[in-house]
């Protein structure tokens, strides 16, 4: 049976630090990213994790030895699948794909665009802290890729595994992942 949630993503407000210098000021950009309240299906989160620690395990990782799983489902995917995928390395690291990107792609290329949930398992860290288990720069971005250009409705959800046995996953949505991400205006 599944059960839905109502979560709320707390409010970050991170204050712009200024320093006033004889050649001009120096901003530090802080970050402002309202409460929003989002809903999470929790049998499907689960779903997700497991899909994504499975897809580790297929990881092709012989020179970082890190394997990492994702596996998402698209909001404009009228039946729901699951498309999973693992990192991929290469001795050329440029041609490394990470497993975030492989599942968002495998996902694109069906013709989804936008996410709803993106499960990422990183087995060889869990249990570490965040900043080891969530997803590189470059996925960051390309998560961004596929949210809603307007953030602040957009309920696509990053489910961060965790290896602690009270703790489903870590939750987050991409203004919390990536605060300053870059959109094409054009």
């Amino acid at each position: 049976m599944s059960e839905t949630i109502e979560l709320v993503l707390p409010a970050l407000n991170i204050p712009d630090n200024v320093t006033q210098t004889a050649a001009g000021a120096l901003k530090v950009p802080g970050a402002r990213v309202p409460e929003k309240r989002v809903s999470l299906d929790v049998a499907l989160a689960q779903d997700l994790i497991a899909h994504a620690r499975v897809a580790a395990e297929s990881a092709h990782a012989p020179h970082s030895h890190f394997h990492v799983g994702a596996a998402v489902v698209m909001a404009d995917d009228p039946s729901g699948t699951i498309f999973s995928a693992a990192n991929i390395e290469n001795s050329s690291y440029g041609v490394t794909v990470c497993g975030e990107r492989n599942a968002l792609y495998a996902a694109a290329s069906k013709g989804f665009r936008r996410i709803r949930y993106l499960a990422v398992s990183t087995v060889d860290s869990l249990g570490s802290p965040l900043s080891e288990r969530s997803p590189c720069g470059v996925c960051r971005q390309a998560i961004r890729e596929f949210t809603d250009q307007d953030v602040s409705v957009d309920e696509a959800l990053i489910l961060i595994d965790t290896k602690d046995p009270d703790i489903l996953c870590e939750v987050m949505d991409i203004p919390r992942l990536l605060p300053h991400g870059f959109t094409f205006a054009g």
